[in-house]
């Protein structure tokens, strides 16, 4: 079968196809033929190999994938989606399976959690075993490239906005980022609770596909004064930021909030290290909330609105296997609105 390795920390040149031997699934697993595959800012994190990071090389990326079960292993249960033929989607995220955490259907909380992609190989390869509880039905009508577009960037969204944030109906959220994969979901979800959403963008052909997806307002953060134009669509301050920027956006992410407001931030693409002004944090009651992931039953409600065109995942190109490479500067470069797929017919 065909892989897409990262076989080195290093620029696009690491980035190979290779020929691989097909695995043979074991107790408890199927084998997927993996038909669409999705990036995530994660790979070029561990293709770079930053510092805070301990990825193991040569690995397969994305996390993200879709396809149909090809075979099936010893054990499995004989459920309708755990079939040879079935269409599924697959669930990104590692743990022990037997800890508090694991036990409690809290994976993303376990000491050993990890993803698909960022400690084992990934899905841009043509086929991949899974643990049979790791794969779900997907949908009828949706198809693979967007089944594969949804898994990190919709579950972590609705763990931020649903669970950790608990966004109500009539709340105000900041969204950071619209254009990017987590950014778009986020609108979206924020959307579909009932929130009047302010989402961030940085170019002007951004601002219309943010009002598409259901910004009822749109900033920019390229303009230093963004926070207090927040603050004038709301007065008083938001409800909830949904932050996963860092740096670059962090003191007027805290600026835009309302007294009581809640912060919750799953990522910091412009750098993770900010200063932080206690005397604001504790006068005005504001929560810091930290999000990694979801859960399973995050997925399970992320996949069933998207079967309903409640939620729609922004694809912003589609590239065969063997044009990965291109596909992943397209990603680095930010010249997509959204995600980029690969497909591995």
């Amino acid at each position: 079968m065909r892989a897409l390795v990262t076989t080195a920390h290093g620029g696009l040149d690491v980035m190979q196809l290779q020929e691989r031997p097909l695995p043979k699934p074991g107790p408890g697993q199927v084998r997927v033929r993996i038909r669409a595959a999705a990036f995530n800012h994660l790979d070029l994190w561990v293709r770079r190999g930053i510092p805070a990071g301990h990825w193991p090389v040569p690995i397969v990326p994305c996390a993200d994938g879709a396809g149909t079960i090809d075979l099936v292993g010893p054990g499995v249960a004989a459920l309708p989606h755990l079939t040879v033929g079935a269409r599924v989607a697959l669930y990104p995220v590692l743990s022990c399976g037997h800890c508090s955490q694991c036990r409690a259907a809290s994976p993303q909380l376990c000491r050993q959690f990890g993803l698909l992609g960022e400690h084992v190989d990934g899905c841009a390869q043509e086929y991949r075993l899974m643990p049979a509880d790791s794969v779900l039905p997907m949908p009828a009508g949706l198809s693979f490239t967007d089944a594969a577009a949804i898994p990190t960037t919709f579950i972590t969204a609705w763990q931020m906005l649903k669970v950790r944030a608990r966004v109500q109906p009539g709340e105000s959220v900041v969204v950071h980022a619209a254009a990017s994969g987590v950014g778009s979901a986020g609108v979206q979800i924020a959307a579909a609770l009932g929130a009047h959403v302010i989402a961030t963008v940085r170019r002007d052909r951004d601002v219309e596909r943010a009002k598409a997806l259901g910004a009822d307002e749109v900033v920019r953060t390229d303009d230093p004064d963004w926070a207090r134009h927040v603050r004038k669509l709301v007065p008083g301050g938001v409800h909830v930021v949904f932050e996963h920027i860092g740096a670059a956006t962090w003191d007027g992410s805290v600026r835009a909030l309302q007294r009581g407001g809640r912060l919750v931030t799953c990522g910091a693409t412009a750098g993770h290290e900010v200063t932080i002004n206690l005397r604001k944090i504790f006068f005005h009651s504001i929560e810091l909330i930290g999000s990694t992931m979801g859960t399973r039953t995050d997925f399970e409600a992320v996949l069933t609105l998207a079967g309903r065109g409640l939620l729609k995942p922004v694809v912003g190109a589609v590239r065969p296997l063997a044009e990965a490479t291109d596909a992943m500067g397209m990603l680095e470069r930010r010249e997509v609105f959204g995600k980029v797929v690969l497909t591995l017919d």
